[in-house]
């Protein structure tokens, strides 16, 4: 794995406009040193109006909480359209949002939400306990096979108490509330009446009826999303947004991307490509930012593939890379080599575990060991009968090409035939999520949560699920995997999570 430790922006100058929630707009004149910046010397009648665009290498999935999400969509959902029950403040402590309050009692066994009487549906409904009620009912359906279920372990019920009030029986742990913070509240009155199985894939992902700050009015052709501003979003909650409408645009070219920041085409482009920063930077009308990020990147093997079912195989693979040198190749130096799924951005990051070298003699020897060799001379290992072949998916995105193609050079040089595919992003997702996991082995990027729960990518349980991609499966990990969201304490919970990265440090999945 090699984590990314900084992700880059740019946003095009000339806009008195913000965004409300936490894509991070910041706008500029086109002179960096000119012109009146967001503050309070602007009146509030002038902060409304005009529209911010928005732009990315790949589109929305899906506005359906209940589907497997990429990043993208899921910071649409909860930021944009929809509203979770509470959000986190800068200190990553619960706030209140849907809920205005909530009570937890002495032994921590009941948590009860009080939420507010002000939001709508879009279609003017009101959003009410009813509605939170439904959505945690559904997401713990076993027949919706929702892939963040363990985001409510240890939640029980719920009771309605009335229209604004829910109650629920807990398991007391750490990092109660955190679910809360991050599933976003569907509308039981358009999809209560839908197939608990069927949820995932409902009209809505395409079309949705959020209460959130923006509207969706519509996508225009395959590239395209359109949001205008929820003119009845709380006024304790910010009010209607300052933008009057927000526009997502799928660009796939990172050059393409750059082109349209430069005509105005696009005001802002998430992570921006590490290949265009230079260029970026040397424009006074564009302003880069740098941030740090908790996602790594990463190859999963498949392991219902004969081919990746050997630990000494797996280890042999991550040491014939030289991560350093893609890192530098490929991100222009943007990251740093991991030691495993828990980074330093967290308390339980182990740093005396040293990442495995780069060490392709070791890695030559430990595939010699588990009977890979080549008997033929053709360059390639084999071992009954059977070559070392096999291909490596990945989507449109620059990077994850890149760094397939230098894969594809570090593995032959070791005696292993590694092709790159190049797919559109949702039918990579479609291939990597399915229970029949369509692939030998692919790259992208994951980025955890802050309350680590990784059940859903390595639990036993867990395989033939969206997440479990790696269909690994260790008896010895289980109980470790469960423990961790029922930790009693941060100091609990960080021992739990460093037996979890070591274990997965040896098996390297």
């Amino acid at each position: 794995m090699s984590r990314t430790r900084r992700r880059t922006r740019a946003t095009r100058g000339g806009l008195l406009a913000a965004l409300v929630g936490t894509l991070g707009l910041v706008a500029c004149g086109d002179d960096p040193e000119a012109g009146p910046r967001f503050d309070d010397e602007v009146p509030l009648d002038r902060r409304y109006g005009g529209t911010v665009v928005l732009s990315g290498t790949t589109g929305v999935e899906t506005f359906n909480p209940a589907a497997p999400s990429d990043d993208l969509s899921y910071a649409l959902q909860r930021h944009v359209v929809l509203m979770t029950l509470l959000r986190p403040g800068e200190d990553l402590e619960p706030r209140p949002y849907l809920a205005e309050a909530w009570t937890i009692n002495d032994d921590s066994t009941q948590v009860e939400f009080r939420l507010r009487r002000d939001v709508l549906w879009h279609d003017g409904r009101p959003t009410t306990a009813r509605d939170v009620e439904f959505t945690f009912r559904r997401i713990k359906d076993p027949e919706l096979g929702f892939p963040n279920a363990q985001w409510f372990t240890g939640w029980e019920g719920p009771e309605v108490v009335d229209e604004y009030t829910i109650r629920f029986a807990v398991r007391p742990h750490s990092g109660l509330l955190g679910g809360w913070t991050r599933m976003p509240i569907l509308p039981r009155h358009l999809l209560g009446s839908a197939d608990p199985a069927q949820l995932a894939t409902h009209a809505f992902g395409a079309e949705p009826v959020g209460n959130g700050p923006y509207r969706f009015v519509e996508r225009r052709g395959g590239d395209t999303w359109i949001f205008e501003a929820n003119p009845d979003f709380p006024a304790a909650l910010g009010g209607r947004p300052f933008l009057d409408r927000l526009v997502y645009r799928a660009i796939p070219e990172p050059a393409t991307q750059l082109a349209e920041l430069r005509t105005g085409g696009v005001h802002f482009v998430r992570a921006f490509s590490p290949a265009q920063l230079a260029r970026a930077r040397a424009e006074r009308a564009l302003e880069v930012t740098e941030y740090p990020t908790r996602a790594y990147g990463f190859i999963a093997w498949n392991g219902t593939r004969p081919l990746f079912q050997d630990a000494r195989v797996r280890r042999a693979l991550t040491m014939a890379l030289d991560r350093q040198a893609l890192i530098a190749a490929v991100r222009h130096g943007l990251g740093e080599v991991s030691n495993g799924p828990i980074g330093p951005w967290h308390p339980a990051h182990d740093a005396a575990l040293a990442p495995l070298p780069f060490a392709p003699d070791s890695a030559a020897a430990l595939l010699a060991a588990a009977g890979w060799s080549d008997g033929d001379g053709d360059g390639v290992r084999e071992r009954n009968g059977v070559a070392f072949r096999f291909e490596i998916l990945t989507n449109e995105r620059d990077t994850y090409r890149d760094i397939a193609e230098i894969v594809q050079s570090r593995l032959r040089a070791v005696g292993v035939a590694a092709t790159p595919r190049t797919v559109e992003t949702s039918s990579l997702i479609d291939a990597i999520t399915t229970p029949e996991r369509r692939f030998d082995a692919f790259v992208l990027e994951w980025e955890p949560d802050f309350e680590i729960d990784d059940r859903q990518l390595f639990s036993c349980e867990a395989i033939g699920e969206a997440f479990q991609f790696s269909s690994y499966c260790d008896p010895a990990l289980e109980p470790v995997l469960d423990s961790i969201p029922r930790a009693r304490s941060p100091e609990d919970a960080v021992r739990l999570l460093r037996a979890y990265a070591r274990a997965i440090y040896r098996a390297q999945p």
